[in-house]
C-alpha cells in the first residue's frame, strides 16, 4: 500500500526543526563566527564570502571617550573590585560588520584587507628569512644563507629565546567585544588602555592607564581561545621614534622617582661610565647614554618601552589579523571599530600622548650618537625595520660628509 499524502509531513518538519536547532547553535557560538577569521594561506582575518553583515546591539549608555592625558603614570594600584573585567553581561556585540554596506564601503573594506595581507605577509616573510618562531628554516634555505645572514639570524634567535616575555602578559583581552590587543609602550597604547577601561565602565585616571595591561591580560589556559575568537591587533611605529620618544617620557622629563626612571638611570650611568671614578649626583642620562646602554649588549630584561616589536608581540609565533601603524591610524582605527561593533559606541581616539613624535625630532636626537652606535641599533631593531617596512637609511645619511 502506498503511503497517503501527508505521510512524509512529520519527518520534514523534523528534518526542519533539526536544520533550524543546528543554524541557531551555529549563530550563538563566537567561535562559528569566527571561524572564517583566518582565511586561505594565511591571510588576515576579515574577508567573508557573503554580505550579511549584522548588526551588533549597540550600547547607548556608554560614555565617548575623549581628551588628553600623558602616555604613564605611577599612582595607586587599582583594587580589584575596581575593575570589572567582564563588563555588563548584556553586552554582546557582533563581531561582524555592524552596519550594511554601500558599494563604496565595501570597496574601502576590501582596500583595508588588502593592506592587512600585505603587512603579514612582509611579516611572515622576515620571520621566515632568519629562521624566527615557528618559522622555521629548512635544509634548502639554509644553505643559500649568506654569512651576514647567519650571524643574524644566530643573533636574533638567542634573543628570542632569552627574552623573558611571557606571551599571554603582552596582551589585554576584552572578552565580550571578542578584543585582543597586544600593547605597546609609546604606540597609542594608553589610548588603548583607556577604550578597554570605558568599556566596562571605569573612568580611570590618565596616571593609572598603565595598570590596563595588569587587568585586562589573559591567563596562559585562556590564550589560545582568545587568539581564536577574538580580533587579534596592534599597532607599530618607527622603531627610532619610539626609542626618542621613550628615553624623552621616561629619562629627560620623568620624576626621578618613577619606577622606570629610578630602576634604570643609574644601571645605565653606571653601564656607560665605568671608566670614570665618579658621576655628577642624581644626573639624568643623555640620550647618547642610553643609546650606548642598549647596544652594550642584548639585556633579556629590556623594559617593554624599547624591547623589539617582534618579540614582546611575539609576530613570529602568532598570527595577527590587524597590525595597525601610527602612520594609518585613523583608517586602522575605523576598520577595528566597524569589524569589531565599536562603532555602535561612538567611540573617539582618546590620543593621550600627542608629545614626542616627530620623524624631525628623532633625528635630530639621532645627531647625538655617533654611526657605530646608529649601526648597531639597526641590528639589534632590524627584524621591525623589515617586518614593518621602516627606513633606517636617513638615520645613517646623518653621518654622510
Amino acid at each position: 500500500m502506498r503511503p497517503g499524502r501527508f505521510y512524509y509531513v512529520p519527518y520534514v518538519f523534523l528534518l526542519l526543526l533539526l536544520i533550524l536547532v543546528f543554524n541557531t547553535l551555529k549563530t550563538d557560538s563566537g567561535e562559528e563566527r569566527w571561524s572564517s577569521r583566518k582565511l586561505a594561506k594565511g591571510e588576515p582575518s576579515g574577508e567573508r564570502t557573503d554580505l550579511n553583515y549584522e548588526s551588533g546591539p549597540g550600547v547607548s549608555e556608554s560614555p565617548m571617550i575623549s581628551g588628553q592625558a600623558e602616555e604613564e603614570g605611577e599612582g595607586e594600584n587599582i583594587s580589584a573590585k575596581e575593575v570589572d573585567e567582564e563588563g555588563p553581561s548584556s553586552i554582546k556585540i557582533s563581531v561582524t560588520l555592524p552596519t550594511a554596506l554601500n558599494n563604496n564601503n565595501y570597496q574601502k573594506y576590501n582596500q583595508r584587507l588588502e593592506v592587512y595581507k600585505e603587512r603579514k605577509k612582509r611579516i611572515s616573510n622576515t620571520c621566515r628569512k632568519y629562521g624566527l618562531g615557528r618559522f622555521q628554516q629548512t635544509k634548502e634555505t639554509t644553505e643559500t644563507h649568506q654569512p651576514w645572514l647567519d650571524q643574524r639570524s644566530q643573533l636574533f634567535r638567542e634573543m628570542e629565546a632569552t627574552a623573558q616575555t611571557p606571551t599571554q602578559n603582552s596582551f589585554m583581552w576584552q572578552k565580550n567585544w571578542h578584543l585582543l590587543y597586544c600593547w605597546i609602550h609609546k604606540v597609542a597604547s594608553s589610548s588603548w588602555s583607556q577604550i578597554f577601561f570605558n568599556l566596562v565602565g571605569k573612568q580611570v585616571p590618565s596616571s593609572r592607564l598603565h595598570e590596563a595591561a595588569q587587568y585586562f591580560h589573559p591567563n596562559a589556559a585562556e590564550l589560545s581561545s582568545a587568539m581564536s575568537n577574538s580580533l587579534v591587533f596592534t599597532f607599530v611605529r618607527h622603531p627610532f621614534e619610539r626609542l626618542v620618544s621613550a628615553y624623552r617620557d621616561k629619562f629627560e622629563l620623568a620624576k626621578k622617582h618613577a619606577y622606570v626612571y629610578s630602576r634604570y638611570a643609574n644601571k645605565i650611568l653606571k653601564k656607560t661610565n665605568q671608566s670614570k671614578s665618579r658621576l655628577t649626583p642624581r644626573r639624568r642620562p643623555t640620550f647618547r647614554e642610553f643609546a650606548e646602554y642598549l647596544v652594550s649588549g642584548w639585556a633579556p630584561d629590556y623594559n617593554d618601552h624599547w624591547i623589539p616589536y617582534w618579540l614582546h608581540c611575539h609576530f613570529c609565533d602568532l598570527e595577527y589579523d590587524v597590525v595597525g601603524t601610527m602612520e594609518t591610524v585613523k583608517d586602522d582605527f575605523e576598520f577595528i571599530n566597524n569589524v569589531s561593533g565599536l562603532s555602535s559606541t561612538n567611540l573617539t581616539i582618546p590620543w593621550t600622548n600627542r608629545r614626542n613624535g616627530s620623524s624631525d625630532t628623532a633625528l635630530q636626537y639621532f645627531t647625538q650618537l655617533d654611526e657605530n652606535i646608529v649601526t648597531n641599533l639597526i641590528e639589534i631593531y632590524r627584524p621591525d625595520f623589515e617586518m614593518f617596512g621602516y627606513e633606517f637609511q636617513p638615520y645613517l645619511d646623518l653621518f654622510k660628509p
